[in-house]
């Protein structure tokens, strides 16, 4: 099976080269690529110093999330059977990626996340963000039926049939992870979560401080309203 490792970032070339080493570390036989969410730093030269392709924005989208539609497209142009976001700023280990791309490969799931919360070890984030994911796994819970902790993990995996329908079927802006597992939902997509040990970034800040948190959730909300609906009419 074709698998294909998304690393988004923005602002992380001194993340990056430790990231980029932990991936070739453990590569059992994936493709990566680097989707550079508008960065003003040496991001994209990082990709090229290790051979790596890279998919720049030459804006910056506002959230992590803005790299989703990318390496969707990506992915659904080279025809990979397995995706899976690996976030550049160094808190997820490749050696964890067979977790959650296993199920995948043994047709368990078709969409997979990997849960810092269901053995709770390593680092847990902070607790303004624990209270945001609560909220909107607690969302995702009721409206999918799947029991989800980690709703907003950057630490996932899609199998061919989300691929497929979010680059084909879905041609919209896609705000955040409660929208992707709603949006997903509708396209048939089984859930999975794996627990995993997620490590605390290096160098530099996340761009979840308060104020960009109030508004995502607030977004994030309006957004699960919409799907909702969409999901009703569909019925």
């Amino acid at each position: 099976m074709k698998i294909l490792i998304a690393v988004i970032a923005y602002n992380e070339e001194k993340n990056l080269p430790l990231v980029f080493k932990d991936l070739n570390e453990h590569n059992f036989g994936y493709d990566v690529v680097l989707i550079d969410n508008g960065s003003n730093d040496e991001t994209a030269k990082m990709a090229m110093k290790h051979n790596i392709p890279c998919v720049r924005h030459c804006i910056n989208t506002g959230s992590a999330s803005g790299t989703l539609r990318s390496y969707f497209e990506y992915a659904h142009r080279y025809d990979y059977d397995i995706l899976c976001q690996f976030d550049g700023d160094g808190q997820h280990l490749a050696s964890k990626l067979p977790l959650i791309i296993n199920p995948i490969k043994e047709n368990k799931a078709d969409y997979v996340i990997g849960s810092r919360f269901l053995k709770k070890e390593g680092f847990q984030s902070t607790v303004l963000r624990r209270m945001g994911i609560s909220v909107m796994a607690g969302i995702a819970t009721r409206t999918i039926g799947f029991k989800f902790t980690d709703i907003t993990s950057g630490f996932r995996a899609y199998g061919k049939q989300v691929i497929d329908y979010i680059a084909m079927q879905y041609p919209y802006e896609i705000h955040d992870t409660l929208q992707l597992a709603m949006v997903s939902s509708m396209g048939g997509a089984r859930f999975a979560e794996v627990p995993v040990i997620m490590q605390e970034r290096a160098h530099g800040v996340s761009e979840y401080n308060i104020s960009f948190a109030s508004r995502y959730m607030m977004k994030s909300l309006i957004n699960s309203l919409g799907c909702k609906l969409q999901m009703k009419k569909g019925k």
